[in-house]
């Protein structure tokens, strides 16, 4: 049997609801990381958002990028040299006048040694940048607060709050990412978040639907706590979860390789790292974060945590002390008749010993010509009960008015 068959029928059982202290903890850290890592270093906005220049040059000669400083002057923010064929000087400044545009591209033109049509300029305004960002946001809050409506509808509200804990995590850790690893954050970035929040939600609502399953035909009388039904629900999704990002992360990895190696398109480079990064974090948090968060929440109810008290109660009494369970009857069929009950045994009265029997009174003797020897053998004999003489059959009984039937009548003839 698979390992997969194995955890949905609860054959084999990681206590993943149980240890929920250590995945908060790692979660934590890197939450903690990654809230840092967002205000020391920041993250690298592109020129998408902060606005600025950028040029674009093909060299006909060497060129490296002390040349290209030197000829862009102090307004130069990056500077790219790639490494592919053919070479491409990318240069990225901040938002320029148009003189100081035109200055830069000439001399670009002159280094690079082509000539100044052939540097390409894109100029982008602040402006632009702080209109999308604000978008991003607006969708961003529109999808949670939708997300919050549809899983409170569909499950309950406490499922939608560690559902929005666990995209939290997801978006936080993502982020933290970017900005450790100084990738530029793009629209493609954007779009790349929003669309780990849709894989992300996809595992959670899959884990939560089994929870409710798991849960619901729980009671007062269960020998199962809400948190061990919880964990049952975790490891029969376990398995489909982590098939579902397996095959969602490997195309995601081969676009990012491709992207970055082969073709050297930056845009590809940028969804793919956030898609990468956040499908992956998905999946950990779908397990080992909204589960437990949800459990934990649930148990401080007045009705599972007495059925909690029941259940250790029992477990610290011991299985001898447990009283077994009623075995369910058998549902009848429709138009079947039930077998009637067999009559209860009548019990029989329960005869006196012989020593409590009431002596029956001695007969009178008659008078015979038996011997006096044989008189006095019979005295000194113990007296034996005698039966009582049979009823006579012909006794007259008293008229009852029913007819006699046919043998009757044929006994009187």
């Amino acid at each position: 049997m698979s390992l997969a068959s194995r955890l949905y029928h609860g054959e084999t059982s990681y206590d993943i609801v149980g240890r929920r202290r250590l995945w908060f903890t790692v979660s934590g850290a890197l939450i903690a990381i990654s809230l840092i890592s967002l205000v020391v270093p920041g993250l690298n906005f592109g020129i998408d958002f902060k606005g600025g220049a950028v040029f674009r040059v093909q060299p006909t000669k060497a060129v490296t990028e002390a040349q290209v400083r030197d000829a862009v002057g102090s307004a130069a923010e990056v500077v790219q040299i790639s490494e592919t064929d053919p070479v491409q000087v990318i240069v990225q400044t901040v938002e320029l006048p148009p003189a100081e545009v035109a200055r830069i591209r000439t001399e670009l033109a002159q280094v690079a040694g082509v000539e100044r049509n052939g540097v390409s300029t894109q100029t982008i305004g602040s402006k632009w940048g702080s209109t999308v960002s604000r978008k991003a946001v607006i969708a961003l809050l529109a999808f949670l607060v939708a997300v919050t409506i549809y899983v409170s509808l569909r499950m309950e509200f406490k499922m939608a709050v560690a559902a929005l804990v666990a995209l939290l995590h997801d978006l936080i850790i993502t982020s933290g990412i970017f900005a450790l690893s100084r990738f530029e954050v793009t629209p493609a970035t954007v779009i790349a978040l929003l669309t780990i929040l849709g894989y992300s939600l996809y595992d959670t609502v899959v884990v939560f639907d089994k929870v409710r399953e798991n849960t619901g035909p729980l009671t007062a009388m269960s020998r199962t706590t809400y948190s061990q039904a919880t964990n049952l629900a975790v490891n029969q999704t376990m398995m489909r979860s982590l098939n579902t990002s397996l095959a969602s992360l490997l195309p995601i990895l081969g676009l990012l390789l491709v992207g970055n190696y082969l073709l050297g398109a930056e845009t590809l480079k940028d969804l793919a790292l956030a898609l990468f990064i956040g499908v992956a974090a998905g999946a950990y948090s779908s397990i080992f974060i909204a589960p437990p968060l949800v459990a934990m929440w649930k148990e401080k109810e007045p009705r599972y945590a007495q059925l909690r008290a029941r259940v250790e109660r029992l477990a610290a009494q011991g299985p001898t002390t447990e009283r077994p369970e009623r075995r369910p009857e058998r549902p009848v069929r429709a138009g079947a008749r039930r077998r009637p009950a067999p009559p209860p045994e009548r019990e029989l009265p329960e005869l006196p010993p012989d020593d409590e029997l009431p002596e029956e009174p001695a007969l009178a003797a008659e008078p015979d010509d038996e011997p006096v020897e044989e008189r006095a053998v019979v005295a000194q004999a113990p007296t034996r009960r005698q039966p009582q003489k049979p009823r006579p059959t012909q006794q007259r009984r008293k008229p009852s008015g029913r007819q006699q039937s046919r043998p009757a009548k044929r006994r009187r003839r």
